[in-house]
């Protein structure tokens, strides 16, 4: 039920416009009104100058207010020809953005395609001349039935506009242009009542951008805590004229040894103009997530002679910042401090509340969690794979993962699962290598009472107990050829049959295979059938070793050290000494994302509480290990001994286990029985007593 009606709004809006000269509140009303009726997240409106090419956002409203703003893009002409088109519809929806022109423009330059919006058009004589955006997250969220009730809400959106753009010509400034800042102490004043009005930073940041574009060139904010032991920067909030992807929570900045100020060394480092970003020892790094075409401001957060963070305004464009800009944003750093160490206080507040909380959970709550487990790296190393599994997720089709052992298949499992039309049903996870062949029938099919000695009850298998929901089959490569032949039958035609029962049983799931094997050479050796191999390959998703995304180790990290800190009961998140980062992020890491949570979680235990160091954990360079020019050095072992040591390596890792999940046969992409003769041959005695 909506509390006002359209008539109400439009007297209401024109009371705040005409009488009050409140424009903001205005257009927080109409947010207010529209948000009880359809999906919204933000509310922009747009001023077009086509002969500029040139569109200004003028106007922000949110969920917890609004804001004049000035934030600029120049538009291709085509774009600024359809923007200020006569021929536009007075309401516009677009429910799939890369199936329209406008929308497939916008989210190019905000590089994200998830979401849905209604243009509402203002024309004059000559054409559009503004509109507003009503946005929502995600596709497909707007219906006739919004267009319906959105239409009266065109004259005070119009009202609104209309008033925003007369306010603007009125101060006389060129639409390019920026409005100067005549009260430096009004100025520092609003700011600071913006950023830190807020408990949540990330509001603060949201109203402090939106105000902030109307005096610097500034199309985002951001707000980053220095973290040197993780070799990081963790964003801690962000906003941006247009919608943009979130970010990863870290930022790694690997080469530190090039900005040993980030480190803490010698005196606090200074507020940098970078217009330049792919020549900044540091800066270059982001160009992988921005790309190279982008200035910023970059001031030091420095509280009680330490650098605690930083904040950034940056734009689109190469060399657009000057030193006015630079000395009008450094105005403004004690309150970025501010609200910096009150949302570090606050965090750690949460941290331990929720500390408390877990330990208080039941059972079926920590599986629910673990199912609901997030992609750490999903930003970065892990960006195709998300967006690939994101994009087959809403489909039936099976999936292939396909990866070394311990690149975290069973997360991405997870995610496709919790991103489908079936995630409120069951997800059944099935080792297929832990299943001794006798009883992989049983298991997955399920069996009749009677159907063998001591099948005393009927059993459903996973297949049934997955009803209308996922199966996630690890290991498909170790099913045995006569199983091979009935999945590929319940793939087919969606159907099983009972061990020892006659009838079929219609089943109706999604298949998500897994193997650290090569299929293909399966196929070729004919331990894997070709028609099921080309059945599960129909969208397969290769997640990379960690060695090959490094950028993604400190946010690992950090997320373990916080995983492991709450399950060993450690109040305290211990910290990092000097160097730990760089080591950990040397190491190849033969063993992947599991070998680096044991590695955190054996050094969590080592460490009683001291700060942690992976001094084990050691990189050998290249050129120590391989002879140059392919000669032989003195220490080059020979075939037998090479095997020996490998086996031994492999058997250290797995803490003497053979065989099953994180096994050294696992490990080594060999059979346990094949394993064990080869020990047996090579006198390395079976047990953990290294």
């Amino acid at each position: 039920m909506i509390k006002m009606d359209s008539d109400q709004l439009l007297n209401k809006v024109r009371r705040r416009v005409l009488e009050e000269g409140n424009i903001e509140e205005a257009l927080f009303d109409i947010f207010n009104y529209i948000s009880e009726f359809a999906p919204l997240t933000k509310i922009s409106i747009f001023h077009n100058h086509h002969d500029l090419r040139l569109v200004r956002i003028i106007a922000q409203a949110v969920s917890t207010g609004a804001e004049k703003t000035n934030f600029m893009y120049e538009q291709p002409q085509e774009i600024i020809d359809l923007a200020c088109s006569a021929d536009n519809p007075d309401i516009w929806v677009i429910n799939h953005p890369e199936r329209d022109i406008v929308g497939t423009s916008i989210s190019e330059r905000a590089r994200l395609f998830d979401w849905s919006a209604v243009y509402i058009i203002f024309k004059n004589a000559e054409g559009s001349y503004a509109n507003a955006m009503i946005i929502a997250d995600e596709k497909d969220k707007f219906t006739e039935e919004h267009t319906r009730l959105l239409t009266p809400v065109r004259e005070p959106l119009q009202l609104v506009a209309d008033a925003l753009i007369k306010d603007y010509d009125r101060k006389k400034l060129h639409p390019s242009q920026k409005e100067p800042v005549a009260d430096k102490n009004e100025f520092f004043r609003q700011v600071t009542r913006r950023l830190c009005g807020h408990l949540d930073l990330k509001t603060g940041v949201t109203h402090c951008a939106q105000y902030l574009s109307r005096f610097l060139p500034a199309d985002v904010l951001h707000v980053w805590q220095t973290e040197p032991e993780l070799q990081s920067e963790r964003v801690l909030a962000e906003h941006y004229g247009f919608f943009f992807s979130k970010l990863d929570s870290l930022l790694p900045v690997l080469n530190v040894s090039e900005d040993p100020q980030f480190m803490g060394v010698g005196d606090p480092p200074k507020t940098l103009i970078i217009n330049n970003p792919e020549r900044h020892p540091v800066a270059h790094q982001h160009t992988k997530i921005f790309g190279n075409d982008f200035s910023l401001i970059a001031m030091p957060l420095i509280h009680k002679k330490k650098l605690v963070g930083i904040a950034l305004v940056g734009l689109e464009g190469k060399g657009r910042y000057k030193a006015e800009h630079k000395k009008l944003f450094e105005m403004l750093h004690d309150p970025f401090v501010l609200a910096l160490s009150n949302n570090i206080k606050h965090r750690e507040v949460i941290r331990l509340k929720n500390i408390i909380e877990a330990e208080n959970k039941n059972l079926h709550e920590e599986l629910k969690d673990n199912l609901n487990q997030t992609i750490v790296g999903a930003g970065l190393g892990l960006k195709g794979v998300v967006d690939n599994a994101r994009l087959v997720a809403g489909q039936d089709s099976p999936v292939l993962l396909l990866g070394e052992t311990g690149v975290g298949k069973e997360v991405v499992a997870n995610y496709i699962h919790l991103e489908s039309s079936r995630k409120d049903a069951p997800l059944i996870k099935v080792n297929c290598g832990a299943i001794p062949d006798t009883l992989v029938d049983s298991e997955l099919f399920g069996h009749e009472k009677g159907a063998f000695t001591g099948a005393t009850n009927l059993k459903k298998g996973h297949f049934e107990r997955a009803s209308n929901g996922t199966v996630f089959l690890d290991e498909i490569g170790e099913l045995p050829p006569p199983v091979q032949v009935r999945l590929l039958r319940v793939i087919e035609h969606k159907v099983i049959q009972r061990v020892g029962g006659k009838d079929t049983i219609p089943v109706n799931i999604r298949i998500i295979a897994a193997t650290h094997r090569n299929l293909e050479e399966l196929v070729a050796s004919r331990e894997f059938r070709e028609d099921l191999w080309f059945r599960l390959n129909v969208f397969p998703i290769r997640i990379p070793p960690l060695r090959a995304r490094r950028a993604d180790i400190p946010a690992l990290v950090d997320h373990f050290i916080e995983k492991r800190s709450r399950e060993l009961n450690l109040h305290e998140k211990p910290s990092l000494t000097p160097g730990a980062m760089r080591r950990l992020t040397e190491y190849e890491w033969p063993g992947n994302v599991r070998e680096l949570e044991n590695v955190i979680e054996r050094e969590l235990i080592l460490s009683m509480g001291r700060p942690l160091s992976f001094e084990n954990v050691f990189q050998q360079s290249p050129d120590k290990n391989t002879p140059e020019n392919g000669s032989q050095d003195d220490d080059f072992p020979g075939l037998e001994e090479a095997t020996i040591r490998h086996i031994n390596k492999a058997l250290t890792l797995s803490h003497g286990k053979v065989a099953g999940p994180g096994g050294a046969a696992e490990l080594l992409q060999i059979k346990p029985n094949t394993l064990r003769s080869k020990m047996k041959k090579l006198g390395i005695p079976y047990g953990w007593k290294r």
